[in-house]
């Protein structure tokens, strides 16, 4: 029985050092300040120059991860899933599209949308997809 302990304790120590790295990684990257990547202010302002809002855009929220929790139905072929990303969310107002018009006449537009969002590689702020919802 105590010939286990040591290899226990090392155990324990080993997973609360990768503990506190994750914690630590979490909270530089909740505060905004880079580890290795751009923070949150300048992922907001590259974001920004994406953004093609009708009204002034304002930015709502701009939060890391990696790329699969923000692709939506966006597949590995635009960005792989364990990329780390920024997502930037903006409130404005975005015009629908309007599909050509028919014999018919003018086509009616899509609703304008009120909610852009813009991913970000979270090291370099290389634009990776948009998308525009209601």
């Amino acid at each position: 029985m105590t010939r286990n302990r040591p290899v226990t304790v090392v155990g324990a120590v080993v997973v609360g050092l990768v503990l506190l790295l994750v914690i630590g990684w979490v909270a530089v990257a909740l505060v905004g300040v880079p580890l290795g990547g751009l923070s949150r202010g300048q992922a907001t302002t590259t974001a920004s120059h994406q953004v093609h809002s009708d009204s002034p855009a304002q930015a709502v929220n701009a939060v890391p991860g990696l790329f699969w929790f923000f692709r939506g139905g966006a597949t590995d072929a635009v960005s792989p899933g364990y990329r780390l990303s920024w997502a930037v969310t903006f409130r404005g107002t975005f015009s629908g599209s309007c599909p050509p018009a028919g014999p018919s006449g003018p086509s009616q537009c899509l609703p304008t949308d009120h909610t852009e969002t813009v991913i970000l590689d979270y090291r370099t702020g290389a634009f990776i997809m948009a998308s525009i919802t209601p």
